[in-house]
């Protein structure tokens, strides 16, 4: 069977679904299956499109997208008001390896990164646009100025009571190095704001990168207790200092069926095609909960067998996601997430990755902030690729100046493997930061 009538079958098998669905359905005192657990499926499931859950013309409830300033997570419900999102983060202090070399000669750097963003609401669409250029000077006249430029971009909305549908892009371009100088990127574990993926992936002299990323995304609820979802992404990244291009084409259906209102219990299959550096299919099937434990308390645990073309070099495997984050007291939270799957066009060219990360954040006083995050990530040479293998500790605290303005001073250490070479690289900074209306590190 080739991959078009594969993809077809995946396809007729959902409309298929949804067709018995819908004559199923009624609408006598309905209420969707997403009110029984809201905040606990929509934050860690195994699709890589968050889908907003909606019921009719009433309030949109939140979806939490990470800033792009490194302050923490959006709110983004219908309650927010239409605004403009503006800010601005300058930094200096001392980097000892800038471009992630095997030696490296140390420089004090300079950062400017301006951040704006859009977020637009209506009664059954909400939008969140956003941009952020980290640009990156040094002391030392062996490096150049360089550039890193990022966007994004959340869609979500209803068609219907029981029809939703979510949209989203990212991307990058510019030198990868300059990532660990940026305001660190964040991703809803819950609602606490922990390190995103890429956080834990650096390559020596990767050059320059260009990354792009889109997802969208149906959701259906069939009935009180269940849901069902289709989602396609599609991934790119090119390496000018790897002279590698990757790219990977997923699509993923899941059934989620609600036992109470905190426990619900989901099947999912997920196919994917790599192209660009290799060409091959994988196959995969699983199973996962996700445990509303308490109000602030989530766990989500999803895992299946992935089963691997010939092209992918036969490296069958076992594929996982597990997430749990909870609020200490009011002031304190803490995450840990890990998994193991066929990785992402932006974690380099291996066919499995394996990573996990963990952070705690603690609010001293309403105007000073100390977080930690940790992460390790590698993955498997694959034909004429190097295996890698990385880890990354980030401390910082912040005080709050004033509504809008902010100090931090923060410290990162990064070590990784690339083959043959290893690198070690360190960076300390003290921060201005002005950010009126952005994210935050704690949710109310």
């Amino acid at each position: 069977m080739n991959r078009l009538v594969f993809f077809r079958l995946i396809v007729a098998l959902f409309a298929g679904l949804l067709a018995q669905s819908l004559v199923a359905q009624t609408t006598t005192d309905y209420q969707p299956a997403s009110a029984l657990q809201s905040g606990a499926t929509d934050n860690y499931t195994p699709d890589p499109t968050d889908v907003v859950q909606t019921q009719g013309d009433a309030e949109l409830p939140t979806t939490y997208v990470p800033s792009l300033d490194g302050t923490g997570l959006i709110a983004l419900n219908s309650k927010v008001r239409t605004r403009m999102l503006v800010g601005a983060t300058y930094s200096g202090g001392w980097d000892t390896n800038p471009n992630s070399l095997g030696t490296g000669v140390a420089s004090g750097a300079f950062v400017f990164s301006p951040y704006i963003g859009a977020q637009i609401n209506s009664s059954h669409v909400l939008y969140l646009f956003q941009y952020q250029p980290t640009i990156r000077t040094y002391t030392s006249d062996q490096y150049s100025k360089g550039t890193m430029n990022m966007c994004s971009a959340k869609i979500v909305g209803d068609i219907s009571e029981r029809w939703h549908w979510g949209f989203d892009a990212s991307g990058s371009h510019g030198e990868d190095s300059i990532r660990l100088l940026a305001p660190g990127q964040t991703e809803a574990v819950g609602n606490i704001p922990g390190a995103a993926q890429g956080t834990s992936s650096y390559f020596p002299d990767a050059g320059i990168v260009t990354y792009v990323n889109v997802g969208a995304g149906m959701h259906h609820d069939i009935s009180q207790r269940d849901i069902i979802e289709f989602n396609a992404s599609d991934s790119y990244s090119n390496y000018s200092g790897l002279n590698q291009t990757n790219s990977i084409a997923t699509v993923s259906l899941n059934y989620q069926h609600f036992l109470s209102q905190t426990l619900s219990l989901n099947v999912y299959d997920q196919t994917s095609y790599y192209y660009g550096a290799f060409h091959c299919d994988s196959f995969g099937l699983g199973a996962g909960i996700n445990w509303k434990v308490r109000e602030n308390t989530f766990v989500s645990v999803a895992a299946g067998p992935q089963i691997d073309a010939a092209g992918c070099g036969k490296q069958q495997g076992f594929a996982y996601k597990a997430a749990f984050g909870t609020k200490i007291s009011a002031k304190s939270q803490v995450y840990v997430s890990s998994d193991r799957q066929m990785t992402t066009a932006y974690l380099g060219p291996g066919l499995w990755q394996e990573d996990v990360s963990a952070g705690y954040q603690r609010e001293l006083a309403p105007a000073r902030v100390i977080a930690f995050d940790i992460g390790y990530v590698r993955s498997s040479a694959l034909i004429a690729t190097n295996s890698y293998h990385n880890t990354y500790f980030d401390g910082s605290y912040s005080h709050r100046i004033g509504h809008a303005f902010s100090a931090s001073l923060s410290y990162r250490n990064y070590a990784g493997n690339w083959g043959q070479t290893n690198f070690t690289r360190r960076v300390a900074m003290l921060s201005l930061t002005w950010t009126p209306g952005a994210g935050h590190l704690f949710q109310q």
